[in-house]
């Protein structure tokens, strides 16, 4: 099971600045998940909170998410 942040690969946000996002992708490179906190109009802090992004999903948007939240939101999928 894939666990935020520890199995996500963090960077600067490309496009929004002071912001971080964190991203999971498959063995292709393909995304999955993008979280992001921090910087203006982003539901997060990055460091409490974060949004989230399911890729696969597209209506799923996790706003001022904690990290067990975004977990549980994972466990659920490999259920």
């Amino acid at each position: 099971m894939a666990r935020f942040p520890d199995d996500f690969i963090q960077k600067v946000h490309p496009v929004i600045s002071g912001s971080t996002q964190w991203t999971l992708s498959d063995a292709d490179d393909n995304m999955l998940f993008s979280v992001v906190g921090g910087g203006i109009g982003i539901y997060g802090d990055g460091v409490r909170t974060f949004e989230m992004y399911d890729c696969e999903q597209a209506d799923v948007v996790l706003q001022n998410a904690t990290i067990k939240e975004i977990n549980d939101y994972l466990s659920k999928l490999e259920q």
